[in-house]
C-alpha cells in the first residue's frame, strides 16, 4: 500500500494524499457494508451502545494515523516514513497499561529503547554527525541513490528542502500518536464487535473527512482553493489500476490486523508491525531505485532486534504466568472449603491426574474402584 500511495503521489501531476485516502477508504467502507449487510453481522452497522464511544475514537485516531503516514510518504523514502511508525506499538503498549491494565514489563520498556534508537538513526542521524551538505543529504534519509528501476513511468523522487522534511516528521510523528491511540482502542473493544464493525467506523470518518477537505479546495471559485489539493482522475488504466489495489489491500490489512489485535492479549500482535521494515527497504531498493545506507542496516538491526527480543521474553513471560494461574485455580478447587462445595464435588471437578499434590487416601480408593 506505501508504494502505490507514493507512486500516486508522485506520477505525473500527483494526487494530494486526501485524494488517495478517499479512494481507499470508500472502497473499504462500500466492502465493509457489503459483506456485513450480506452476512447479517450482529450490531450492522453502528455496533452495540455501550462501545460506540471507543468505535468513534478509534476511527478518529486512525485517521490520523494513517494520514501521517501518506503525507510523509510525499516528502520521505518508505523506509523514513516506515520506521517512524515503529514507534506506535510502544506508545500503543504504555497505552494499553495506562487505560486497560495490561503488563509494561522492563523487558517491554528496554526492547522499546533499543527499537526507538533504531528508529532516531534511521530517520535522523544528522544529529550525530558533522557533514557536508551533500553527505548530510544521504544519511539524513538513511540512503543512497541508485538506478532507477520504474521503466518509463513519470515520476519525480522529490528532493525535499529542510522545512519539507522537518514538517513530514512532524505529521508522521502525530500519525505515530493516532496509530498508538487505535490500536489502544481495539485492543479495548476486544470481541465486542465485530471487527469489519471496527473498521468500518475508521473508514468512514476517513472518507467523510478527505471528502470535506477535497471539495472545499477543488472548487476555483472556493477560498480554500488549491492546486496541490485539487481532485485529479486517474490518468489511465495503471492509475486506475493502482487505486483499486490500495483500496483491496486496505480492506483485507485492517481486518486482519483489526482481527488479530483483538484476540491476541499481549503486546507480541503489536511487534508484527515492525516486519513492514524488511519490506520497506526492498520496495525503496526495487521500485524507487534506492539503496539503505550503513546507518539505515543499523538502526533496522536494532528495531528488528529490539521487536523480536521483548516479544521472545514476552512469549516466556506469558507462558509462565499462564501455569502459575492454572495451578492456583487447581490448589484453589481443592482447599476452597469456603465455598461450601463438598469434597466429593470438588473431586468431580478436578482432575487429580494432572496435580502434582493429590490427596493420599482418595488416591488410594481410586486405584481400588479401577
Amino acid at each position: 500500500m506505501n508504494v502505490t500511495t507514493r507512486l500516486l503521489e508522485l506520477e505525473g501531476a500527483g494526487m494530494h494524499p486526501f485524494q488517495v485516502l478517499f479512494a481507499r477508504m470508500s472502497i473499504t467502507v462500500a466492502c465493509c457494508c457489503t459483506y456485513m449487510w450480506y452476512t447479517a453481522v450482529p450490531g450492522f452497522p453502528l455496533g452495540q451502545k455501550g462501545i460506540r464511544a471507543l468505535l468513534v475514537a478509534r476511527g478518529l485516531t486512525g485517521f490520523f494515523g494513517i494520514f501521517g503516514m501518506y503525507y510523509s510518504l510525499q516528502y520521505l523514502p518508505i523506509a523514513d516514513a516506515t520506521v517512524i511508525t515503529f514507534l506506535a506499538p510502544a506508545v500503543a503498549s504504555y497505552g494499553c497499561h495506562l487505560f486497560l491494565g495490561e503488563q509494561f514489563s522492563r523487558i517491554e520498556q528496554l526492547s522499546s529503547l533499543v527499537s526507538l534508537i533504531g528508529v532516531v538513526l534511521i530517520a535522523r542521524p544528522t544529529s550525530f554527525f558533522h557533514l557536508s551538505p551533500e553527505g548530510a543529504s544521504a544519511v539524513a534519509s538513511g540512503t543512497r541513490p541508485a538506478s532507477n528501476s520504474t521503466g518509463d513511468h513519470d515520476y519525480h523522487a522529490p528532493d525535499p528542502t529542510s522545512a519539507q522534511r522537518l514538517t513530514a516528521i512532524a505529521i508522521s510523528l502525530l500519525g505515530v500518536l493516532g496509530t498508538a491511540g487505535a490500536i489502544t482502542a481495539i485492543r479495548w473493544i476486544g470481541k465486542r464487535a465485530h471487527p469489519l464493525i471496527t473498521v468500518n467506523y475508521f473508514a468512514a470518518w476517513s472518507t467523510l473527512v478527505s471528502t470535506a477537505a477535497l471539495a472545499l479546495t477543488t472548487p476555483a471559485a472556493s477560498p480554500l482553493h488549491s492546486d496541490a489539493m485539487a481532485f485529479r482522475l486517474p490518468a489511465g488504466v495503471r492509475q486506475w489500476g493502482m487505486l483499486f489495489a490500495l483500496g483491496a489491500c486496505g480492506f483485507i490489512m485492517q481486518f486482519m490486523l483489526t482481527e488479530g489485535l483483538a484476540h491476541e492479549k499481549s503486546s507480541r500482535a503489536n511487534n508484527m508491525i515492525y516486519t513492514q521494515m524488511l519490506f520497506a527497504l526492498l520496495f525503496d531498493r526495487w521500485v524507487f531505485g534506492t539503496v539503505p545506507g550503513g546507518w539505515s542496516w543499523v538502526g533496522g538491526g536494532l528495531v528488528l532486534g529490539g521487536a523480536l527480543w521483548g516479544a521472545i521474553r514476552r512469549g516466556k513471560g506469558e507462558e509462565e504466568r499462564g501455569r502459575e494461574g492454572e495451578r492456583d485455580e487447581e490448589l484453589g478447587l481443592l482447599g476452597g472449603g469456603e465455598e461450601g462445595a463438598s469434597e466429593s464435588e470438588r473431586r468431580e471437578e478436578v482432575d487429580l491426574e494432572d496435580l502434582v499434590i493429590v490427596d493420599e487416601p482418595y488416591e488410594r480408593d481410586r486405584k481400588s474402584t479401577r
